[in-house]
């Protein structure tokens, strides 16, 4: 018997065959993705849409009226349009920011306290070099302080992102409870400087805010709209562009990308996760900040106030969310978000001065909710129903 064992002979199987796919069928799979995401708002808002005509039946109110007090709000004539502008910018703005945060995978909740230290670090600079409080009068003339306020608002709210980037990668805690706390303790600062006596508050003022900031520390405005300034809206787009340049150019974009996809697996790839965490908060909270200057050096505030972001911190964190963190729907989506805002205010004065309409002010914030209830679910039925291809399971016969 020979020592030699033979092989028992098997039957070969065929190699599968794989075929490269056709850029017309590759594009019409791309379509096939594309058109569910963006159909969802859509969807999500003519279903809001109805609900809230059912709403206002029920209280007895035309949904004309509503949308008459809306309209008057924001879009009735040139000056309401300018004004709805002013207040779009800083919410696009710290949108953009949030844009990078949530690809990689970071819920910076703290971005309203980020638009706190950045209309802080304004107004400081005003206080320094527009009002005298500087050692030595450097002198400076109106463009050089108003580019020393936007440095200093990024540098403010930049330093607040990266406290909380900080407790995230040495601490251990996470960046929603750490948001949460800086938000506190940069409102709780804020009303230090200008209220009881505060060193920001006028001398034998009560109100909770500081002086107007002098003329060249002001924003220059357009002559027929003295409340609209160009340098937000300048911002605002260098914004969109420098975040579309990262997100669909560069390769740190892919890089958060892959982070938000899974952060340890990004991490063993060969990606800097821990820096990457540092710069994508740092440049989120830097816009923020910038955003947080122009909210209280708009032509009709020019001071600090009690509420300097005004919530618009946590009404873009509702944007980038309903934008699915697209950076090109971003700006339709906080325009949209912009509207609502600003109109609702006139909404809500329609219902308290309307005598024929007997309608709590209240119902105006349920209207609102209701249109982000819907959005959100739209796109929940669009992930349960049209999942991206690239997200599908894979046959068991594949994964040799």
């Amino acid at each position: 018997m020979s020592g030699i064992m033979q092989e028992t002979p098997t039957r070969s199987q065929p190699d599968k065959v794989v075929t490269q796919p056709s850029p017309t069928s590759m594009w019409w799979s791309y379509l096939r993705d594309l058109l569910p995401a963006v159909l969802a708002p859509f969807f999500g808002i003519a279903v809001a849409l109805g609900i809230i005509v059912l709403i206002l039946e029920w209280q007895g109110a035309s949904p004309t009226v509503a949308w008459d007090y809306l309209y008057q709000g924001t879009l009735a004539d040139a000056a309401k349009r300018a004004d709805l502008v002013s207040y779009w910018m800083p919410l696009a703005i710290t949108s953009f920011g949030l844009v990078l945060v949530y690809t990689a995978g970071l819920w910076n909740i703290g971005v309203e306290g980020q638009m706190i230290t950045g209309a802080i670090g304004a107004t400081w600079a005003i206080r320094l070099f527009a009002e005298g409080h500087f050692p030595v009068d450097l002198g400076l003339g109106r463009p050089v302080i108003l580019v020393l306020c936007v440095i200093f608002a990024a540098a403010g709210g930049a330093a607040w992102a990266l406290v909380c980037a900080v407790l995230k990668t040495r601490g251990g805690v996470n960046e929603i409870f750490g948001g949460v706390a800086l938000n506190f303790i940069a409102q709780t600062f804020n009303m230090f400087l200008i209220s009881n006596g505060g060193p920001w508050q006028p001398i034998g003022s009560r109100a909770t805010e500081t002086a107007r900031f002098p003329a060249n520390a002001q924003l220059p405005t357009f002559e027929e709209f003295r409340r609209l300034s160009p340098i937000p809206i300048y911002v605002a787009i260098g914004a969109f562009v420098l975040v579309a340049v990262i997100m669909y150019v560069s390769r740190w974009g892919l890089q958060l990308r892959a982070m938000g996809k899974n952060m340890r697996s990004a991490f063993l790839l060969g990606v800097r996760t821990e820096r990457n965490i540092y710069l994508s908060m740092a440049l989120c909270g830097a816009l923020a900040g910038i955003a947080g200057a122009f909210r209280v050096m708009a032509p009709d505030v020019n001071k600090l106030t009690a509420s300097p972001s005004g919530g618009l911190g946590f009404l873009a964190i509702l944007v980038v969310l309903l934008a699915g963190l697209s950076t090109i729907l971003t700006p339709f989506v906080s325009f949209v978000f912009a509207m609502l805002s600003k109109g609702g205010q006139s909404i809500e004065n329609g219902f308290l001065w309307d005598h024929d309409l007997s309608l709590d002010r209240s119902l105006v914030r349920v209207l609102q909710s209701t249109v982000v209830l819907m959005v959100v679910l739209s796109f929940g039925v669009r992930n349960r129903f049209f999942p991206p291809r690239q997200t599908l399971p894979t046959d068991d016969t594949d994964r040799t």
